[in-house]
Order: structure tokens, then sequence, then C-alpha cells
């Protein structure tokens, strides 16, 4: 129970932290994780994830959740994110081939009060940015 109590308690803050930092930054862009599986079947059966690390060398302060969605928040401008990704899929006799990419660092450029998505192109085995329409 106590654990629970806990967890709540540092969403409560991050979501007030986040809410104080858009006031201060109202032309924020802001940047949703995209999803890295195209359906359900492929969500259960090949799950994968971003790790966010840090954003321009700092840890992430704009890091939040949306509902189910994570996202992140940025000032108009260049900016580094620095992520990782992992992915796994089933291997022989029920055990799973689990993928973890190294940690590496990409340089975008958000406009003003725009919406952006952020995901790993596994075919490619890169990372995307692109506007959201």
């Amino acid at each position: 129970m106590a654990v629970i109590m806990c967890v709540l308690t540092m969403t409560k803050k991050r979501k007030k932290d986040v809410q104080e930092w858009l006031e201060q930054n109202p032309k924020a862009a802001k940047v949703y994780i995209g999803s890295t599986s195209s359906n359900l079947l492929s969500y259960i059966l090949t799950p994968s994830s971003i790790s966010l690390i840090a954003i321009d060398n700092e840890k992430p302060k704009t890091f939040t959740m949306e509902g189910t969605k994570q996202v992140f928040y940025l000032t108009p401008g260049k900016h580094t994110i620095t992520s990782s990704f992992q992915k796994s899929r089933p291997g022989i006799l029920s055990k799973r081939v689990i993928t973890e990419y190294e940690p590496t660092t990409q340089e975008v450029e958000v406009e003003a009060e725009k919406t952006y998505i952020y995901s790993f192109d596994k075919k490619n085995e890169q990372y995307t940015f692109t506007e959201k329409n």
C-alpha cells in the first residue's frame, strides 16, 4: 500500500512540475514517443520500447504520461535527445530474445507550438522524428 501511495505522489508531483514548466514556456512543442508496434498482436508478441535518457545532456524534466502515451516537451529550436531502444521476440522453447541498442544521440529542431513523434524504425534500425499532422 505504501508503494502505491509513493508512486501516486511522485506521479502527481511530476505532472505539477511539467505544468509549471509549460506555464513558463507556453510556446513549447509537444513530442510523443511513438508506438513501436503497429497492432495489438505485434505489441503482445514483440514488445519494444524507447527509453529517454537525456535532453540537451540533462535528465528529462518534461517527460510525463498523457493517458497511455509517453510525451515530453521542448522549447523551440535545436535540441539533442539521447535515448536507447529495446525489443524482444519469442525465441525457441518459450524463451524470449531481447535486443538492446546502445544509447545514441539525435539532433532535432522543433518549431513553437507544433507536435512531433519520436520513434524507432525497427526495419532500418534508426530513430525518426516527424511532425504530427
